[in-house]
């Protein structure tokens, strides 16, 4: 029994040894981790299969956590990119909106006035 826990023990310290050094740079994408979990399966000092598989299982998922929170942090981005420039065309719509209001306004004085004469002309 203190044997097999020895070995787990190697193998545990020896599979996180290898994941750190697999996982020393940044992730190149969603898809550029296959070269890391190749070497962490491929290397060699595992007690046991299930040592190898711990191993391989967490390197994906700290690759996993790496690219979520890199796609959270885009989606983050993307979201207030969104809303910047939607208060951006909405603050334009309205200068659009208020021009042409000043517009309309302008090319009906003339009439306006001349209502206003003839009102005053009829009383």
């Amino acid at each position: 029994m203190k044997k097999l826990l020895a070995t787990l023990g190697l193998a545990s310290v020896l599979a996180a040894g290898t994941a750190s050094i697999a996982l020393a740079g940044p992730p190149a994408g969603a898809t550029g981790h296959g070269e890391a979990v190749a070497a962490v399966a491929k290397a060699a000092g595992y007690a046991s299969g299930r040592a190898r598989g711990e191993a391989v299982s967490t390197l994906a998922k700290q690759h996993g956590a790496l690219v979520s929170a890199a796609a959270k942090a885009q989606g983050a981005a993307a979201s207030a990119a969104g809303k910047a420039k939607g208060a951006a065309a909405a603050a334009a719509g309205q200068a659009n909106a208020d021009a042409g209001q000043a517009n309309a306004n302008a090319a009906a004085e003339p009439g306006l006035l001349r209502a206003q004469a003839g009102r005053a002309n009829s009383d």
